[in-house]
């Protein structure tokens, strides 16, 4: 993990964009606007092996500096970089921000509900009880968020369709390197000491990740209920309760939510009619 300051004649809409074009495994960008009208811009690159050379011709390495630059990007006291020299905030400087989350649909007013499903400084474990035409559109919808998928399966078969470069299907517990998000087989609960797996929450999975990433998703069919002690051990749970209709909980609250399908995303999900809706 490198970082590198942006000089001042930089500091742009059509320079900062640019970053997101660069072939690494994470990109942070961080502008710091001071209250004297100045500011400052750094870029963070991870990448598997150390870069002998910035990736960009512009960009300066902050040599020496490269623990308080990381420090930097946090939440916290910002340290000073000697490597670098503030200037004058441009008049107009537009840039892109990342996903706010996976898009699930629209709620009784009108209003787009978007949920992460990842956190930086935490792991989180999802729960979706919905039938594969919701199921595979959630995993294609983290897949375009910029996360690294990896299925555990037993049924390639099933997950054949959303096969893509970011989404790798496997069918040992072994991630596929530089997974992000894994994606595991709900199965019902074993009893008299069978050797199920269990994914953290107590709910036992056909294939348990190992190592596991810091984000789990967990696949059931719909209909499939959780006691009280499962759904706490889920950040979001979302479950299909009609044919398009889904129950989202997510910190302690819950929204019921009309799915967006969209028709680029029918390629990728199995599109078999469901006559049978789900009980209320």
């Amino acid at each position: 993990m490198t970082t590198y300051a942006y000089p001042a004649e930089a500091i742009s809409s059509r320079v900062l964009s640019q970053a997101w074009t660069l072939r690494a495994d994470e990109v942070i960008q961080n502008v710091t606007v001071y209250p004297d009208a100045t500011c400052t811009a750094t870029i963070t690159v991870r990448t598997p092996t150390p870069a002998p050379t910035p990736p960009s011709v512009i960009l300066r390495r902050l040599n020496g500096e490269q623990a308080a630059a990381a420090a930097a990007n946090m939440c916290g006291p910002r340290p000073h970089l000697r490597g670098q020299r503030r200037c004058p905030l441009p008049a107009q400087l537009v840039t892109e921000i990342g996903p706010s989350g996976v898009l699930i649909g629209k709620l009784s007013n009108g209003d787009r509900l978007m949920i992460p499903v990842t956190d930086a400084g935490e792991l989180s474990r999802v729960f979706v009880a919905a039938d594969d035409t919701i199921a595979k559109r959630i995993v294609i919808r983290v897949v375009g968020a910029g996360e690294r998928v990896c299925v555990h399966t037993r049924d390639q078969e099933r997950w054949a369709s959303v096969r893509m470069p970011q989404l790798s299907i496997v069918g040992t517990p072994r991630p596929a390197p530089r997974t992000t998000v894994g994606v595991v087989e709900y199965v019902r609960r074993r009893k008299n000491g069978d050797d199920g797996k269990s994914e953290g929450s107590g709910v036992d999975v056909a294939i348990s990740p190992t190592p596991r990433p810091a984000s789990v998703i967990t696949i059931a069919r719909p209909g499939t209920s959780l006691s009280e002690s499962d759904r706490h051990g889920f950040e979001v749970t979302i479950e299909q309760i009609d044919r398009a209709t889904v129950k989202v909980g997510a910190a302690g609250q819950n929204w019921l939510v009309e799915m967006e399908m969209f028709r680029a995303e029918n390629r990728y999900v199995s599109l078999e009619p469901v006559t049978m809706s789900i009980g209320r």
